[in-house]
């Protein structure tokens, strides 16, 4: 099964990158990346191209300029662009354990949905943490 992961960013390319990370380290790896970039800055942009270098993923980034807060419809485009039937939504600043791809599609049925949650760490680990502790 192919998976299509969704995530939000909006200026957070630190954080996005840190995320994209924990997705290249999935035991699941028939994954796309499909980033709904609500206007962020060119800097985004070259991290993302940064990041697919480094790790192989394969990611799409649909933008649209920045007028505001528009997350919905960005996320709307994202799901259009999307090449595949599972779709898994998260935001640019969780970085997935790594067996998240792999539970989900595990879980997965036609007709369903699957909703989980996350540990929030504190803002000094998050800051610290790199590639390597990824």
């Amino acid at each position: 099964m192919k998976v299509s992961v969704i995530l939000s960013t909006y200026n957070q390319p630190d954080w996005l990158e840190k995320t994209l990370w924990g997705y290249s380290c999935q035991d699941y790896r028939d994954v796309e990346i499909v980033i709904a970039d609500d206007g962020s800055t060119g800097e985004t942009r070259a991290r993302i191209e940064s990041v697919r270098e480094r790790t192989g993923l394969d990611i799409r980034h649909v933008w649209h300029e920045d007028r505001g807060f528009r997350k919905s419809e960005i996320l709307n485009k994202a799901i259009v662009a999307a090449a595949h039937d599972l779709l898994l939504f998260s935001d640019g600043d969780c970085v997935p354990r790594r067996d998240f791809v792999g539970t989900h599609v595990l879980h997965a049925e036609p007709g369903h949905f699957l909703s989980g949650g996350y540990f929030k760490l504190p803002r000094e680990v998050s800051e610290r943490i790199g590639p390597d502790e990824i």
